[in-house]
């Protein structure tokens, strides 16, 4: 499980407690800046603020925010959850967010090829980390077929980040790692998110969240590494929460 239980003594949690938050037009995301005792990494799925990280990045968690790539926080709220597949779907409930753009990346729904290259965006520390590895198994941690092994490094922090093709296609969503093998992670299948997100459609069908669009971006297709990294930052944050 790759979710930061963090230590408050810390270099890095002592870095975060003194940032400043940044101030915008209106009130600052949050008014007083939350104490953090376990970190994460989630990604939008949808422009109005729903986001996709682990059940298990929120699972003791009472109170939840996001920072996003300007180190602002806002609160957010968990809509539900699945630990078949580790998945738990946010929603930013802070008025003061505004997605600026459209989401880039488009979620898969199909099965990725095995040896396909892929790279990971996540929160190992308190700004975000680029890694790149390959798909090793189209199965996951003893033979989980709704998981994929990749061979890539990830460490605390990971979990809930998303692992994306050269095509910028969003295929899974870390959630753990092999601690007895080097570079063995284990990623539930991208399919998932659209498996969870008809469920709660299914039982709540009254709500606001019948409203969410999964995305189907296509503008990172065909750019360099670096350009869809830059493209695809402003979509990724830093779960945290108590």
């Amino acid at each position: 499980i790759l979710v930061n239980k963090i230590n408050q003594t810390n270099k890095e949690i002592n870095k975060l407690k003194n940032r400043q938050f940044k101030q915008t037009n209106n009130a600052a995301p949050v008014k007083v800046e939350p104490k953090v005792d376990y970190r994460g990494t989630g990604f939008l799925v949808d422009s109005k603020g729903y986001l996709i990280t682990n059940a298990h990045v929120v699972e003791r968690m009472n109170n939840v925010y996001i920072e996003n790539n300007k180190g602002e926080y806002f609160a957010a709220t968990t809509i539900c959850t699945d630990k078949n597949s580790d998945l738990a779907l946010l929603k930013i409930t802070d008025s003061s967010f505004k997605s600026s753009s459209t989401i880039p990346y488009s979620i898969k729904k199909a099965t990725a090829d095995l040896a396909e290259q892929i790279f990971i965006l996540g929160f190992p520390k308190s700004e975000i980390v680029y890694g790149e590895g390959y798909l090793s198994s189209n199965n996951g941690n003893q033979g989980d077929s709704s998981a994929y092994q990749i061979s890539i490094s990830a460490n605390p922090g990971n979990s809930g980040g998303p692992v994306i093709n050269r095509n910028g296609e969003i295929v899974g969503i870390v959630t753990g790692k092999d601690i007895e093998a080097d570079g063995v992670v284990f990623a539930t299948k991208s399919k998932n998110i659209f498996k969870l997100i008809e469920e709660l459609k299914k039982s709540d069908t009254s709500s606001a969240n019948q409203n969410i669009k999964i995305p189907n971006g296509k503008t990172l297709r065909g750019l360099n590494r670096v350009q869809q990294v830059k493209k695809m930052e402003e979509f990724v944050f830093m779960v945290v929460g108590n």
